[in-house]
């Protein structure tokens, strides 16, 4: 019984398939509770075998060997009583889950994005996809063709994993190359008809039609004091002429010192306030130096026009941190190298191309060339809602189609830092 013990506990408790306990559970349920790994036969033996080798190799796929324990399995084979043999093919179904399902969706990813509203819909697919196609393995040779089946076959992909073993010396590039591989397969993994990906460290978007890359740009994403964070979500809407709702944070340390001094540049940056029922004030009648950042009674907005801070367009996006993608009325900025100049929204070098994308052309550019001081904002929803993934990755595919380094601008990559 205490071996018995050992050998179920980690799959409630800690070890080998924890995080995916309810598919072994479902895998035996689906074959009528019969073993696997040590059934009769020597294809039992085989895909033993192949499991074992494919976790000793895991390295090469960007994936951390010893969170499958290969070691604690291969002593699992040295069992023989039924009982004992269910258990250890218990154990071996869970780290083929857990392996299987990193090859799948990447893996080390838990902590990676702060927000994710993508992955939650998907877990009954990526759950039925690992059951069903182990349960049509039927040898080792199998086994192996069904893994290598679950990885993205895009000629980006191929460029990471065959870089990665040129790196494998550098413990840095290795682990960042890593990352880059894992996140490649969460993305890529969905087979979404269209997506966004923004790279903070590259400063770049792309947007992916059918996995192929349909459009690239230049981006401005947030200072290092002021972080873009890094999350996947939906793009819903397109706003033409959007009014920028100034957070409380830049009124109160921007705006209001400005005011204060030069109560007249409202008017040329066409500032409002807004007092508390959304009724807009006379800015010529606010006393600006009596009031302080905690006692201001307003909200300040800027009015529509292309010299509103968002530009003519604005991507609206469903996370929680308040951070879309827009146009902008600061376009030097991207001819510079050093684009981390925001307070954390990503500010497009061509929204009017990408509106043109989502919106299957049917964008009036020409109204928006026209940039009509007091027009009101218009909203667009789109026929089907767009993922994006605003992403932290500091090796890539570079302008010239080879692998490209970029500077680890937040320092997320530094070890002597704690990771957020």
């Amino acid at each position: 019984m205490l071996v018995l013990t050992m050998l179920s506990g980690p799959v409630l408790g800690g070890g080998p398939g924890v995080r995916h306990g309810s598919l072994t559970e479902r895998f035996y349920r689906q074959r009528n509770q019969a073993l696997f790994w040590f059934g009769p036969g020597e294809g039992s033996t085989s895909l033993r075998g192949a499991l074992l080798e494919c976790l000793d190799s895991a390295a090469w796929l960007g994936l951390d060997s010893g969170r499958y324990r290969p070691s604690e399995l291969r002593d699992l084979e040295e069992f023989g009583d039924s009982v004992r043999l269910a258990a250890a093919d218990r154990r071996f179904t869970a780290a083929a889950f857990d392996y299987f399902g990193d090859v799948l969706r990447g893996g080390g990813l838990d902590s990676f994005f702060s927000y994710d509203a993508i992955s939650p819909e998907h877990v009954a697919i990526d759950e039925t996809a690992l059951v069903d196609g182990l349960t049509r393995v039927r040898d080792g040779r199998g086994l192996k063709e069904w893994g290598r089946g679950l990885e993205p076959s895009a000629a980006a992909y191929l460029l990471f994993r065959d870089s990665l073993r040129e790196v494998m010396a550098d413990d840095r590039k290795r682990e960042q190359l890593s990352m880059t591989l894992n996140i490649f397969r969460r993305i890529h993994h969905y087979h979404f008809d269209r997506f966004i990906v923004v790279n903070i460290p590259s400063a770049r978007l792309s947007y992916f039609s059918a996995d192929t890359l349909a459009l690239s740009m230049k981006v401005v994403v947030g200072q290092v004091s002021k972080r873009t964070p890094r999350f996947a979500a939906w793009c819903t809407r397109i706003v033409l002429y959007p009014y920028w709702n100034i957070p409380g944070s830049i009124t109160a340390k921007e705006m209001l010192p400005l005011l204060k001094k030069s109560p007249w540049a409202a008017g040329l940056i066409n500032i409002e306030a807004l007092d508390s029922r959304g009724k807009k004030v006379d800015m010529k009648k606010i006393p600006w130096s009596s009031y302080t950042a905690a006692s201001l009674p307003y909200t300040l907005r800027q009015a529509p026009g292309c010299d509103n801070a968002l530009g003519v367009i604005k991507f609206d996006l469903d996370d929680p941190f308040n951070v879309y993608m827009h146009d902008t009325n600061m376009k030097g900025a991207f001819a510079s190298s050093w684009r981390y100049l925001s307070h954390g929204c990503i500010r497009l070098e061509r929204p009017v191309e990408l509106g043109l994308l989502l919106l299957g052309n049917k964008l009036d550019t020409a109204y928006l060339r026209q940039c009509l001081r007091g027009q009101q904002p218009v909203t667009i929803g789109l026929d089907k809602r767009i993922p994006v993934f605003v992403v932290y990755l500091t090796a890539g595919v570079g302008e010239e189609g080879g692998l490209a380094w970029y500077r680890d601008i937040y320092r997320l990559n530094d070890r002597s830092r704690v990771k957020k």
